[in-house]
């Protein structure tokens, strides 16, 4: 467990290991290669550690409850949708005729 801990952890405690070398390199006004291995370092470190391998675990195929399959299967019915109301709705105003083609001028025969 204790491994699985560390593991979890090594790239952040080497990324801190690294910040406190640059600061410690700093303080002793080491050359600028010195601050670039160190953070070179750091990061190959860093991303070394990181890296995980893939996941080998296969989830099982199943079928989704929204597929038409299983909802028949579920014993759900198949889905209902709302009714649309096509009335005309006018806010400001009386709606539009009922047959478009018929304007209202027209006489009621025609």
């Amino acid at each position: 467990m204790a491994i699985l801990t560390l593991r979890r952890f090594a790239p952040l405690i080497i990324a801190v290991t690294g910040v406190a070398l640059l600061i410690a390199a700093t303080a002793l006004r080491a050359s600028l290669w010195v601050h670039l291995g160190i953070l070179v370092a750091t990061i190959g470190l860093a991303s070394l550690t990181a890296s995980r391998p893939p996941s080998t675990s296969v989830e099982p195929r199943e079928l989704s409850a929204s597929d038409a399959y299983s909802d028949a299967y579920l014993g759900r019915r198949p889905p209902t949708h709302p009714t649309i109301d096509t009335r005309p709705q006018g806010q400001y105003g009386p709606g539009l005729p009922k047959d478009p083609l018929r304007l209202p001028e027209d006489p009621p025969g025609a």
